[in-house]
């Protein structure tokens, strides 16, 4: 059974991503980083204090 499978996927053909979803990714991942610095930031002037 699973050698159907592989040949099922193997078979497929590649398809190019679309302009939206490379804007999509793009999106995704700016916003994390910029999150991820402001994450950072804050902890740093403000850090927690048990």
């Amino acid at each position: 059974m699973s050698s159907d499978l592989r040949d099922e996927i193997s078979a497929q053909k590649v398809e190019p991503l679309l302009p939206i979803e490379k804007k999509l990714i793009g999106t995704s991942l700016g916003l994390g980083i910029v999150l991820l610095i402001i994450l950072i930031a804050v902890n740093h002037f403000v850090p927690v204090k048990l």
